[in-house]
């Protein structure tokens, strides 16, 4: 969904910024540094933490900004939870692009946390 968005809109963005958290590879997307913050804290399940960090994000995106970001990440859980639920096999119609993906973005990287540096 990520490629399509993006392949359609008239922004420049290098995903490889999405994995290193380098906001000079994000310039493209206004907040993206917020943006990934956030989105970490949604998926490390630690109350307090997101609460710290959504705390944050509303004074830079505003609390409708963190409503709007909170619900895309909840809807790709539900997106996912509903898939494996009823057991619609994960399609990858482009192993190469997958690889690629990946590879960009380091994924087999066990060391790294995108926001250490």
């Amino acid at each position: 969904m990520l490629r399509v968005s993006v392949s359609q809109s008239s922004l420049q963005v290098d995903l490889g910024g999405l994995r290193t958290g380098d906001s000079r590879a994000l310039d493209a997307i206004p907040n993206a540094r917020t943006l990934i913050r956030l989105a970490d804290a949604f998926m490390d399940r630690e109350p307090d933490h997101l609460a710290n960090i959504r705390d944050e994000a509303a004074s830079v995106i505003g609390e409708l900004g963190v409503i709007e970001a909170i619900g895309v990440a909840a809807n790709f859980q539900r997106m996912v939870r509903i898939a494996s639920g009823t057991g619609i096999p994960i399609d990858e119609p482009d192993p190469e692009f997958g690889t690629a993906v990946r590879a960009a973005l380091n994924l087999n990287n066990t060391d790294w946390h995108p926001l250490s540096e």
